[in-house]
């Protein structure tokens, strides 16, 4: 088994569009969350956390963005932020040994809503013609494994909210037992779309804007929580074998050392206390470490009642 290292990180969010600004952001406790306007074919308007993106501080000029879905570009940003934070090269025979593992929800939902919108509203004989090729969920990661060669390992993960995780996961066990040497992992969504909002709305989750303070309308872990805020952006590490790590003498801000995976096969949205603790247990032994070596716990809060 092969130790796997954390050596770049890429980010694309409401607090900041790079890890120091991000961490700084939190700690000083600036919100992200405050009144949106949807600004696609039908307006709608509710808290969100949106994030402050200009395509062509990070595309050129030449490159075709309506082939692109917003969640595409936030992938892209931010994995070549993570491939430069890693300060990596790739080689001819590197390549062949790099993949991607990326994971996401809800997928193009910007793409999806135009294409709705032109069938329904507009003219439905005037569909663009790669529109399945913006919208398919592995739209982010082909185009990542495109823009760095890359001819390893290219996999999707769309399991809810958990599909970044899973993909760093399952990147790590790529490593780990030898499949690939370096994974560009992590995830990325881009949800704020009339379409979305109404079909969240519509299950009863989401927050009211808190119009006095909008950036206290999300809370979590207080009793009087109303819901979920909808947000979007990107996040990816590079992952590489440890001891090829080492020896090009990269900055390594973690040892990736356990992954556990379980499924609560009981309801779809309510999760399980057996479910929580069983991947919890299978990461800790994975990782051979026991609970009192923990520090710090990430909880899923997602402010549901």
């Amino acid at each position: 088994m092969r130790r796997v290292a954390i050596t770049g990180l890429g980010i694309v969010s409401p607090v900041g569009n790079d890890p120091k600004t991000v961490i700084e952001t939190l700690m000083e406790g600036h919100p992200a969350i405050r009144e949106f306007s949807t600004n696609g074919p039908l307006a709608h308007s509710n808290a969100a956390a949106p994030v402050s993106f200009d395509p062509a501080e990070h595309f050129p000029p030449e490159q075709r963005l309506e082939n692109l879905d917003r969640v595409s570009q936030f992938a892209i940003a931010a994995s070549a932020a993570a491939v430069r934070d890693a300060g990596i090269e790739f080689t001819d025979h590197s390549r062949s040994r790099a993949g991607v593992s990326f994971g996401t929800g809800i997928g193009s939902a910007n793409g999806f809503e135009e294409t709705f919108a032109q069938v329904l509203l507009r003219d439905p004989n005037r569909v663009k013609p790669l529109t399945v090729l913006k919208v398919m969920n592995n739209a982010p990661a082909g185009h990542i494994a495109i823009q760095h060669h890359l001819g390893g390992p290219n996999l999707t993960y769309s399991c809810a909210c958990s599909s970044s995780a899973v993909s760093i996961g399952e990147a790590y066990r790529q490593i780990r037992h030898g499949y690939a040497d370096v994974m560009i992992a992590g995830g990325a969504e881009a949800p704020l779309t009339y379409t979305f909002f109404k079909a969240w709305e519509a299950m009863h989750i989401l927050a009211p804007l808190d119009r006095a303070n909008p950036s206290a309308t999300c809370r979590p872990f207080a009793r009087n929580r109303s819901g979920l805020v909808l947000g979007e952006g990107a996040a990816v590490v590079v992952l590489e074998e440890w001891d090829a790590a080492v020896r090009r003498g990269a900055r390594i801000y973690a040892e990736l050392a356990g992954y556990g995976s379980s499924n609560d096969h009981t309801h779809i949205t309510k999760p399980s206390v057996d479910g929580q603790s069983h991947a919890m247990s299978l990461a800790l032994a994975d990782a051979a470490l026991t609970a009192d070596a923990i520090d710090y716990i990430n909880a899923h809060g997602t402010g549901t009642q």
